[in-house]
């Protein structure tokens, strides 16, 4: 029987660490090993959403809001399956300063963006950063790592100047360095 002697987290964290630069996925369209495919859309659909999409992005920029919760609102009744809105909307409730609702949508983004490093990545981020304001240390660390794990640069960043990384990074150093000297 096999023991797992670090947590997932830390496994995440290490992981970020000595690869900084790897992405779970060697172009668009394989999947890391393990990760199911993202989901697929019929190409009239998929036009479609992503117009809602481009809709909502520029009324948020035009500083409506509201407008374009209500764009992305109509994407995921079209669509309930579609992580890109939920993930859109969810950028649109933290300008609105609802957090509980953009953390339902980032919660429902991963769930439906597995296998999709674009969504996931930003969905992770955007999670951790909430978290970290509302002082949730430990969600916010690893979800910054997962984010970074999927190619975020802010994520990466992030797990690269957070001193439990660092701390991390000269123990292991430090074990292999003692390691070596004992081969």
């Amino acid at each position: 029987m096999a023991y797992k002697i670090i947590s997932q987290k830390d496994e995440d964290i290490l992981n970020v660490i000595f690869n900084p630069g790897a992405n779970p996925l060697s172009d668009g369209n394989e999947t890391q090993q393990g990760q199911p495919a993202p989901r697929s859309f019929s190409p009239t659909l998929l036009t479609q959403l992503k117009k809602l999409e481009a809709e909502a992005v520029q009324l948020a920029e035009e500083k409506d809001v509201k407008g374009a919760i209500q764009k992305l609102d109509e994407c995921i009744r079209l669509e309930p399956g579609y992580a890109s809105a939920y993930n859109n909307r969810a950028q649109a409730y933290r300008l609105e300063g609802d957090v509980d609702k953009a953390l339902a949508d980032l919660a429902k983004a991963i769930e439906l963006g597995e296998g999709d490093p674009v969504v996931l990545k930003q969905a992770y981020t955007q999670r951790a950063v909430i978290r970290k304001d509302k002082g949730d240390v430990n969600g916010s660390d690893s979800d910054f790592a997962q984010g970074a794990r999927y190619g975020n640069e802010v994520a990466k960043a992030a797990v690269k100047n957070n001193p439990y990384a660092k701390m991390c990074n000269q123990v292991v150093m430090e074990a292999m360095s003692k390691l070596n000297q004992k081969a």
